[in-house]
């Protein structure tokens, strides 16, 4: 098994972070999870060939997790080959899929004169609910529901052949219920949403776009809305610690984050590997 970190980002745009997306091989098949903004391009910067995933999963349906996926849907198919796509989701995947072959009607059919492949027209889509649990070839997937805004899933994926797992927590509050999924994982990456700003990252106004009110702090940010939904380095650690998992890997990263006050507070309450993520780390378990 092999986790690619392609997006590790938020939904507020930064150059060096793409929106959420990670790539899982396992058992000899390439998977998606989540396709945020510049999911295409991270596929692209991490050397994966996207026409080989016929296989993609949404945690929720925010714009920094699905941004790219009409994107991906035409590339993975105009110039990787894809023959096949099947897109598991909460509430709202098969509208997403709908809205492809309604926006893209006439586009679709002047490339399929082009392209001998047939991948863009025979999309399916699968619900997830918290009974998704399948076993898949050489692999098991199974979901969780978590707490944030809106409907949303932790994954955890599981390779027959080496035992290896993965849980990816989507977006989430500390719940005790994802200490229970995630329990002696591999590898748990772990939404991190909120921490303090490190004034040393915030680029010169002169020489890049800067958010301002993410630079000073929260600044008008609602912080209770922000923890209502999302955890801290400290929540991240204590449910790696509850779940007794190997390695920690923090990720969702707003700007300017202090990446090393993240670490510490992981490490004050986990005494495993802990990662901040950056996009294009590769993780084998």
């Amino acid at each position: 098994m092999e986790i690619t970190l392609v997006g590790t980002g938020s939904p507020i745009p930064i150059p060096e972070r793409g929106g959420t997306s990670i790539v899982v091989d396992v058992a000899d098949e390439r998977v998606l999870i989540d396709c945020g903004p510049k999911t295409v391009y991270g596929l692209m910067d991490a050397g994966i060939p996207f026409g080989e995933i016929e296989t993609m999963f949404f945690t929720h349906h925010h714009l920094d997790h699905n941004a790219s996926f009409f994107h991906f849907a035409f590339t993975s198919w105009t110039d990787g080959g894809r023959e096949s796509l099947t897109v598991y989701g909460p509430d709202g995947t098969d509208r997403l899929v709908d809205a492809l072959y309604d926006v893209y009607a006439e586009d679709i059919e002047y490339r399929q004169d082009i392209y001998p492949t047939d991948g863009i027209s025979n999309i399916e889509t699968e619900l997830v609910t918290d009974e998704l649990s399948r076993q898949m070839d050489g692999w098991d997937v199974d979901a969780v529901p978590v707490e944030h805004s809106i409907e949303t899933y932790a994954y955890r994926f599981t390779e027959h052949g080496t035992g290896s797992s993965f849980v990816f927590s989507g977006d989430t509050r500390k719940i005790p219920s994802l200490v229970e999924f995630a329990e002696g994982a591999d590898v748990l990456v772990q939404d991190c949403n909120t921490a303090p700003v490190d004034e040393d990252r915030v680029p010169d106004a002169d020489e890049q776009f800067v958010w301002q009110q993410h630079a000073e702090g929260e600044g008008d940010l609602n912080q209770s809305t922000l923890t209502a939904n999302h955890c801290d380095a400290t929540d991240a650690g204590e449910i790696a610690r509850d779940a007794g998992v190997e390695t920690l890997v923090l990720t969702h990263v707003m700007p300017y984050r202090d990446l090393e006050s993240m670490r510490r507070d992981a490490e004050s309450a986990f005494d495993g590997d802990v990662l901040v993520a950056e996009d294009g780390l590769t993780i084998s378990p």
